[in-house]
């Protein structure tokens, strides 16, 4: 049981679960409901989506394994009472669940793109699959460039289910008509705020791991920049996701969802404001620990939203 534990612990269990549901909430809440107003069926069955899944939450977990696999020496200043690997689960096994999970997933979505008749779509999962191994082991070490990877890498969890849409794959007259800049326009909203939201919560977990990474060599924003240049970083990106909401409510306004434009005023932008005055006031590692937990609350509020489309479409 201690082992089963350690290992939801060690593939950060919530945060496959945060993926699960972004991409049921956009396939059956946005996706689905907006082809089927417009006499269209998703590309996707219920199956064919549920192997993409688990071929995201798979890469996932294997990737957050190899990040604790690297991470050994900056957990252990920073971290030492939730270390898992080398204390609980030892390297070699740790490597042998990352090939394991990696394999697995990367096999699912070449078969879900064998199932649409796209086969090279499944090379989405070879790259993500590249991109957190080199993460790992060179990107997160690295003044911004694993920040962005891992956003890039957020929205692309997003992105991708709108891949493997005929609408969007299928040729350039879909992806320009009426279904097809709807379904871009959407998604391309959702994957927006998910790059931006996740750069900022990896810029608070840089802020809070600052210890640990300057004494393994990391050149993180806060160590290279400073705190106060990492904290206006923070200071612009929750702006800009405060300007998205606000064009987000103009455009729905116009189609009269005056409750999700109240769902976004109190659930999304008024938290923004409170993670802003937070973040001003922080200066501790358990200060920053907070910060960065609202922001993931802040991430579950706005996938939440998508909901609007079901009951509005």
């Amino acid at each position: 049981m201690q082992l089963l534990t350690a290992f939801l612990r060690l593939v950060r269990y919530p945060n496959l679960i945060y993926i699960a549901l972004t991409q049921f909430l956009l396939q059956y809440c946005v996706v689905a409901p907006v082809l089927t107003a417009n006499g269209e069926i998703p590309s996707l069955s219920w199956l064919s989506f549920f192997l993409l899944s688990l071929s995201t939450v798979l890469i996932a977990a294997a990737g957050y394994i190899i990040n604790d696999y690297f991470d050994i020496n900056i957990d252990i200043v920073n971290k030492p009472d939730k270390m898992v690997v080398d204390k609980i689960i030892s390297r070699r096994w740790a490597m042998a669940w990352h090939t394991i999970l990696n394999m697995a997933g990367v096999s699912l979505g070449f078969i879900v793109a064998w199932r649409i008749g796209q086969i090279y779509l499944g090379f989405t999962q070879v790259i993500c699959s590249l991109l957190l191994w080199f993460y790992s082991t060179s990107f997160k070490r690295q003044v911004l460039i694993g920040n962005v990877v891992i956003s890039l890498l957020t929205a692309l969890a997003v992105v991708v289910v709108g891949f493997y849409e005929k609408q969007i794959y299928e040729s350039f007259e879909a992806i320009m008509s009426s279904i097809g800049r709807k379904l871009i326009q959407i998604i391309g909203v959702y994957a927006l705020f998910a790059f931006v939201i996740s750069l900022v919560r990896e810029v608070v977990k840089d802020l809070e791991d600052m210890i640990g990474d300057s004494k393994d060599g990391c050149r993180t924003i806060p160590i290279v920049w400073g705190v106060e240049p990492a904290k206006r970083l923070c200071y612009g990106l929750l702006l800009a996701i405060q300007l998205l909401i606000l064009l987000t409510e103009i455009r729905i306004a116009f189609l009269g969802w005056y409750f999700a434009i109240i769902y976004l005023l109190l659930l999304v932008q008024a938290p923004a404001v409170y993670i802003h005055m937070l973040l001003k006031k922080a200066h501790l590692p358990e200060h920053y620990h907070k910060v960065s937990s609202l922001v993931k609350l802040l991430m579950l509020t706005g996938i939440l939203s998508m909901i609007f489309f079901k009951i509005m479409l």
